[in-house]
């Protein structure tokens, strides 16, 4: 295929209800495998804890991730903009981009887990409020990544004659990401200022079909119309999507038991519970994921990440998969 396939991973920042052990000596031989494995970028969620098991910090870890590594990539997908001030975001994220000599990939989103910041006193607010801060966190971001001192005054966040030294390595500015499939408010913030985007899943909490391509298709669909609104060229804006090897590796007894016990727990919204139920999307040989990444090429995806992966299916999916779209 002539376009290029960018291929990550999902590093084990929590359970994800499959994963025994969760630390950072764990993430860290999976970003270094899959370093010496080809693969092109490694990712964390953000997450402040996960029921009752652990939840490693987003960017801290991907800051000690950035010493230990060399050349593959890193990305937050994504962070909660309710979580943080944008403008420390934009500090810490830059000294990632000076640590790792220029690999940084910034994912952002509006936040959704509210839970999470009841538990740890944050402050949180209704969809359109969340929006609202998602969008002036962008404006944030990118005005500290590229002004020598930046000042700005929105309804959320201000700046005063802010100076973000070092700056970033990546000129003009590491690869901004935003995260969520919202048609009206968070697909034209991405058609704003994204270079890239990760509609995420169907279940998360907005509207679409339910099958994975079908979703994929539509969000990109709704992307597009906003771009041209904006007066932005489609094709400027890289698309992320995500194939299930959740099972290569693993028996699939024991992962469906697993997954119908974290299902049964309270708080889940409906698309939750059937994501978990029912291993949508979950691929369990070489051919059906070559066929699968096949499909959402044709859609537009320009990245490739897999979701929940065992050591085994790493090494599988860089042995049986990707020679396939690199040839």
């Amino acid at each position: 295929m002539a376009r290029r396939v960018h291929f990550g991973v999902m590093l084990p920042m929590w359970s994800y209800n499959v994963y025994e052990d969760v630390s950072f000596a764990q993430v860290a031989a999976m970003a270094r495998d899959a370093e010496r494995l080809g693969y092109d970028y490694v990712s964390s969620d953000d997450h402040l804890q996960r029921g009752d098991g652990r939840a490693l910090d987003s960017l801290t870890s991907l800051a000690a991730l950035a010493a230990q590594t060399t050349r593959v990539r890193l990305r937050t997908t994504v962070l909660s903009a309710m979580y943080r001030p944008p403008s420390l975001v934009a500090k810490m994220a830059a000294n990632i981009d000076v640590i790792s000599g220029g690999r940084l990939e910034l994912g952002i989103g509006a936040g959704w887990k509210q839970e999470e910041a009841d538990a740890y006193g944050l402050a949180w607010d209704g969809a359109k409020g969340r929006l609202d801060r998602l969008e002036e966190a962008c404006q944030v971001i990118l005005a500290l990544w590229t002004q020598e001192e930046a000042t700005f005054t929105g309804r959320h966040f201000r700046l005063q004659r802010a100076k973000c030294a070092p700056p970033p390595v990546q000129r003009p500015h590491p690869p901004l990401w935003i995260g969520g499939g919202g048609e009206r408010r968070t697909l034209r913030i991405a058609a704003a200022y994204a270079d890239g985007v990760d509609f995420a899943a169907p279940g998360i909490g907005h509207g679409g079909p339910l099958d994975p391509l079908e979703y994929f298709v539509h969000k990109r669909q709704v992307l597009h119309a906003h771009c041209r609104d904006v007066k932005r060229d489609p094709a400027a804006v890289a698309l992320a999507a995500g194939v299930n090897i959740v099972l290569w590796g693993r028996s699939r007894a024991a992962v469906e038991a697993r997954l119908a016990s974290a299902a049964a727990q309270p708080g889940l919204s409906e698309g939750e519970r059937q994501r978990m139920g029912a291993l949508r999307g979950a691929v369990e040989t070489a051919q059906e994921a070559i066929a699968t990444i096949e499909r959402y090429v044709q859609a537009g995806a320009t990245h490739i990440m897999l979701s929940r992966p065992a050591p085994e299916g790493l090494q599988r999916f860089a042995r049986e998969v990707m020679p396939h779209f690199r040839a």
